[in-house]
């Protein structure tokens, strides 16, 4: 990128193609769009983002610092235990149902929307772990030695991952069943009542 060029006219542009992307869809997105939307001149939209696909490249970036920076504000306010682990759910599932482009790109796009999180998932994970790798590595199968901490991590990056391809209607409702599941993983494992005899009584 050339160095002179503004911010936040970057920002602007960028701001106005997923607004374009919204209400034309991504396989008929043009610069022509693109431009309208962010209101500037095609020849300054150019000038930042010489073709659509770079321009793409970059929406997507941008799209994912932001989500981090705001998932990053969320956990940071967010309490010790599994109410950290529910706050994050929440954050992916509320982002995506309050983006106004990411659920028609997920519909209409679904190939560029698998390419995209196969080319992220390094950095998801990374997100993920940055904040939960310290609560996952006090579940049960961490402690246990049945599984590592990296491992909980992975396994947890791809179930944030599905709430996006698959979401609630419901936020709160996805993220409080999320966290039943971080339940069953920190609750230690039930042993076998035994009968007078000290058999299982089953």
């Amino acid at each position: 990128m050339v160095a002179d060029l503004n911010p936040r006219t970057r920002a602007r542009i960028l701001d106005g193609a997923m607004q374009a992307i919204a209400r034309h869809g991504l396989a008929k997105l043009g610069m022509s769009d693109v431009s309208a939307s962010a209101g500037v001149s095609r020849g300054t939209l150019y000038r930042y983002f010489p073709s659509r696909e770079e321009l793409l490249n970059d929406l997507a970036a941008y799209e994912t610092l932001r989500f981090q920076q705001r998932a990053s504000a969320a956990l940071a306010a967010a309490p010790a235990g599994a109410g950290r682990l529910e706050a994050a759910l929440q954050q992916v599932t509320g982002y995506v149902r309050e983006h106004p482009a990411i659920q028609r790109i997920i519909e209409t796009e679904p190939a560029f929307v698998l390419d995209y999180l196969r080319g992220q998932f390094p950095v998801l994970r990374a997100t993920v772990g940055a904040f939960l790798a310290p609560l996952l590595a006090e579940t049960h199968p961490v402690r246990q030695g049945l599984a590592s901490t990296d491992q909980m991590v992975d396994w947890m990056t791809r179930v944030m991952i599905s709430a996006v391809l698959f979401p609630d209607p419901d936020p709160e409702r996805m993220a409080t069943s999320l966290t039943a599941v971080y339940g069953l993983l920190t609750a230690p494992p039930r042993r076998p009542r035994r009968g007078p005899n000290g058999k299982d009584p089953r």
